[in-house]
């Protein structure tokens, strides 16, 4: 997720880790491999393009001798690539690498100077349609929150002064994620057999446009980055933490590795674009993740007998802090309408920030925050809201909803299958919605 603002982090395996018995039988191998090596070409035109790559060592220090390749011909390559993948026999798996394809023709169209509106731009590299939300949803989420924080005064400043309240001291954040990390891997090991092996290290760091990031490195292992920039809420912490570890995007990337590359050789799924498809399967699953490992109940409880404690931080309102999180998830929208203020319409960056203020209630260093954020990714945004929708209307809420939901982390997916798949199953009806990552 994140332009050239971000630093590639990238580490390999061994080749035989990408490697199955018999591989080479199915035509889309080759085409597969050509892929990986096209992707890691255009990585050389824009460092956050590639946001890991876990393939062959010399596939890796092919792509960074000499000149980068000219954009004319990565183009002319990506849209021959992606005809050969669609002559191939039906299967996720040629739908997944078609749409792979298309979407990297598109990002070289735009490194080539093109210019994409945002629309075009969510359906070209993300495989997803983009819906509008109307001041009348935001008015409507801001009645619901003046009933749940009663008072007098501005709603804005009331809701900051609560949200306020469950900050985590900073000298107190690393004990909080190391317990929101391990309590979410307990969860989520109870439910899905995770790859002997697998592991992940944690770092806290600042000055970034993102609140929280899943650097994969390969080798079933992960870099968590924790950005200190703003305050990190008690609230949401448990959140951003299962969706960057378990069953979030951690989880996710060390399954495709153990099942898909090294199980079946698929080398596609050794290397992540980040504007692409997969970009939406992982912000949706990441988002729902946290209702798939526990209830708003288990939640709440687990924030107030165990991580305020690790805060310092006592007699917080859990309940309410809950029933608020529904409202401010409704006017979580108002990011995708200043985007397009910001970036279609080139509207001034104050106009755009006082928008956020009045329609997300934001502070305004998180409402500037959010700004650079949509500067640095554009339709990336929308990969958390609409993923989160498709995931959710796919899963459904029947008995096999979990079973559902990790069937979506070990295979070829892309937004325009869950699309299907939502439309013939009707709407997963309402259910509780999980934390983002962002700002």
């Amino acid at each position: 997720m994140r332009a050239p603002l971000v630093v590639l982090a990238v580490a390999v395996v061994a080749c035989s880790g990408c490697r199955a018995p018999g591989r080479g039988s199915d035509p889309l191998d080759a085409v597969a491999d050509e892929y990986v090596r096209l992707v890691l070409a255009v990585g050389r035109h824009d460092p956050g393009y590639v946001d890991a790559y876990y393939g062959p060592p010399e596939w890796k220090e092919e792509a960074a001798r000499g000149e980068p390749r000219p954009v004319a011909d990565l183009l002319r390559a990506a849209t021959e690539l992606r005809a050969r993948a669609e002559a191939a026999p039906p299967s996720d798996r040629r739908e997944f690498l078609v749409k792979q394809l298309a979407a990297v023709e598109a990002f070289v169209r735009r490194l080539g100077g093109e210019r994409i509106p945002l629309e075009r731009e969510a359906r070209d590299l993300y495989d997803i349609e983009i819906p509008r939300h109307g001041i009348e949803e935001f008015e409507a989420a801001r009645r619901e929150l003046e009933a749940i924080l009663p008072g007098e005064g501005d709603l804005a400043a009331r809701a900051q002064e609560f949200q306020k309240r469950f900050e985590i001291p900073p000298d107190r954040l690393r004990a909080v994620v190391d317990a929101c990390l391990g309590e979410a891997r307990r969860r989520t090991a109870a439910l899905c057999e995770l790859p002997a092996g697998e592991s992940f290290r944690v770092s806290i760091v600042r000055d970034k446009p993102w609140g929280a990031y899943n650097w994969y490195e390969g080798g079933l292992s992960s870099l968590i980055e924790v950005n200190t920039d703003l305050p990190l809420s008690l609230a949401r912490v448990f959140g951003l933490l299962v969706h960057e570890g378990y069953p979030g995007h951690h989880t996710m990337n060390i399954l495709l590795e153990d099942r898909l590359v090294r199980g079946r050789g698929w080398r596609e799924f050794s290397v992540y674009p980040l504007y692409s498809p997969t970009s939406v399967i992982a912000e949706g699953t990441a988002n729902v993740g946290e209702e798939i490992v526990a209830t708003r109940a288990e939640r709440v409880a687990f924030a107030r007998d165990v991580l305020a404690p690790l805060a310092g931080l006592e007699g917080l309102d859990f309940e309410t802090m809950e029933k608020a999180r529904d409202a401010w998830r409704v006017l979580g929208h108002a990011r995708g309408e200043a985007a397009r203020m910001l970036l279609d319409e080139g509207e001034p960056e104050d106009e755009v920030v006082a928008f956020l203020m009045r329609h997300g209630l934001l502070e305004e260093p998180r409402a500037r925050k959010a700004v650079e954020f949509m500067r640095a990714y554009g339709a990336y945004e929308f990969a958390y809201t609409v993923g989160e929708d498709l995931v959710r209307a796919h899963i459904g809420n029947g008995p096999d909803r979990v079973e559902r939901f990790f069937a979506l982390l070990d295979r070829p997916v892309t937004p325009s299958m869950l699309r299907r798949s939502g439309e013939a199953e009707g709407p997963a009806g309402p259910a509780s919605r999980s934390d983002r990552r962002d700002p």
